[in-house]
C-alpha cells in the first residue's frame, strides 16, 4: 500500500510553509488510513472500519495548520523531549541543576519551546522493508511486522533547547502493522547525558471524532497502582492501589467512573488526568489498556514497552476551530504510553535519561479489533 504526499500549508499566510510542511496519508491493507504532517509529527486523521465496514475518522484534529500551530492542547502531536510535567521546572543530570519553562503552575509541562510538538520535522515515505528494519534495529520484543509502506519523521533538538542538553536526534516512525495496529516508534541520540521520554497527545473517540461524550466508552487498564500526584498534577514520588477506588480499570469500567468521581486526585485536575503503572515486562512490547466503544463495534488495544500510560480524558477542551466544528470537556482520551511523569526527580522511578551516543527506541501501538 502506498503513501501519498502532499503539500500542507497555512491559509492565513499562504505559501510561507511551503518549504517544510506536508501531510502524509497512509494506506493499509486492511480499511484502516491515517494522516500525519510534519509540524510536531502531528496525526490529524485516523480512519478505522467498524463490523460493517462503515469508515469513522476517531482522531480529534483541527481545521488546518493555521489552528495547529496556535492550539495548546497538542492534538495529536508528539510531546518532548520530556512529556508530562517536570516539578518546579528543575532537575539536576550529572551533579549540574537546570531550568526548563515554568508553563504549568508551578511546573513544566511537555518541555516548552521548542519542543518536539511546535516544530517542522523532516519527513519521508519507508518501504515495508525499511520500516521493519526500524522495528528490528529497536531490540523491542513483540512488536509485529509491518503491513505496508510507513513514515519517517527526524528533527534535531539542540543543545539548550529550553534549558535541556545536548544535541538530540529525534525519529518517529508511523506504519501499520500485519495485526491492525496503528505504530509509533521512536527513536532519540544524544551527544551529551539528556532526557528523552517522548508520547503522543491523541484524542481519541471510537464513535467518531465529532461524537461528543466518552464517557460511556468501556475503559480496562492493567495496572494496580497510580503514581500520586500534587495539586498541579506532577507525582510526588509516591503510588496508590486503585483496588477500591475509582480508579480500578482492570476489568473494564464506564470512563464516566472517573470523570464523575468526587476523589480529589481526579476533582484537583477537573476530571481524569493521571499515570497508571502498568502491570506489564517493561521494555517488552505489551497490551495495557483497551477502549471498547459503546455506541460502535470499535475496539482499541494499547501496547507498549513503557512503564506507564497517562490517562486524560480531554478535561480543557474547549474549541471552536476543530475539523468538524467544535469539541468540549470529555469528548475525547488520551492513551498516552509514557515514562512515569517527573521521573527525572524521583530515583525510583525508571529513569528517562540517555547516555551520550546510546541510542535509545520506545514504541507505542493502537491496534483496532
Amino acid at each position: 500500500m502506498a503513501v501519498t504526499v502532499k503539500p500542507y500549508d497555512s491559509v492565513k499566510y499562504p505559501g510561507k510553509y511551503t518549504d517544510v510542511s506536508k501531510m502524509f496519508t497512509m494506506d493499509s491493507p486492511f480499511g484502516l488510513k491515517a494522516s500525519i504532517i510534519t509540524y510536531g509529527c502531528i496525526i490529524t486523521e485516523l480512519w478505522v472500519p467498524d463490523k460493517n465496514g462503515e469508515l469513522a475518522d476517531v482522531m480529534l484534529g483541527l481545521k488546518g495548520l493555521d489552528e495547529y500551530m496556535i492550539d495548546g492542547a497538542n492534538h495529536g502531536a508528539v510531546v518532548g523531549r520530556s512529556a508530562n510535567r517536570i516539578a518546579n521546572a528543575t532537575f539536576t543530570l550529572n551533579g549540574k541543576e537546570y531550568h526548563v519553562p515554568v508553563n504549568d503552575g508551578i511546573h513544566n509541562l511537555h518541555s516548552g519551546n521548542p519542543g518536539f510538538h511546535n516544530q517542522f520535522w523532516e519527513g519521508s515515505v519507508l518501504s515495508t522493508d525499511e520500516v521493519n528494519a526500524y522495528i528490528k534495529d529497536s531490540g523491542i520484543p513483540g512488536i509485529p511486522a509491518a503491513a505496508a509502506e510507513g513514515i519517517c519523521l527526524k528533527y534535531t533538538s539542540p543543545d539548550g533547547a529550553t534549558g535541556f542538553p545536548g544535541n538530540l536526534d529525534a525519529t518517529v516512525v508511523y506504519a501499520f502493522l500485519e495485526d491492525k495496529t496503528f505504530l509509533i516508534l521512536y527513536k532519540g541520540v544524544s551527544d551529551q547525558d539528556t532526557i528523552f521520554a517522548p508520547t503522543n497527545h491523541a484524542y481519541f473517540n471510537l464513535s467518531g471524532h465529532d461524537h461528543g461524550y466518552i464517557g460511556n466508552n468501556i475503559l480496562t487498564v492493567y495496572a494496580d497502582k497510580v503514581t500520586t500526584k500534587d495539586k498541579g498534577c506532577c507525582p510526588t514520588g509516591e503510588f496508590f492501589d486503585v483496588e477500591g477506588t475509582d480508579f480500578d480499570f482492570r476489568n473494564g469500567a464506564p470512563v464516566k467512573q472517573a470523570i464523575d468521581s468526587s476523589d480529589p486526585q481526579i476533582t484537583d485536575s477537573c476530571g481524569l488526568d493521571s499515570n497508571f503503572c502498568v502491570d506489564s515486562e517493561e521494555g517488552t512490547y505489551s497490551k495495557i489498556a483497551v477502549l471498547a466503544d459503546d455506541s460502535s463495534s470499535r475496539v482499541m488495544e494499547v501496547f507498549t514497552d513503557l512503564p506507564g500510560v497517562q490517562l486524560y480524558t480531554g478535561n480543557h477542551l474547549d474549541c471552536d476551530y476543530a475539523k468538524g466544528g467544535s469539541y468540549k470537556a470529555n469528548d475525547g482520551i488520551c492513551l498516552e504510553a509514557q515514562m512515569y511523569p517527573n521521573a527525572i526527580n524521583i530515583p525510583s522511578f525508571t529513569s528517562p535519561v540517555i547516555k551520550a551516543g546510546e541510542v535509545c527506541y520506545h514504541a507505542c501501538g493502537y491496534r483496532f479489533v
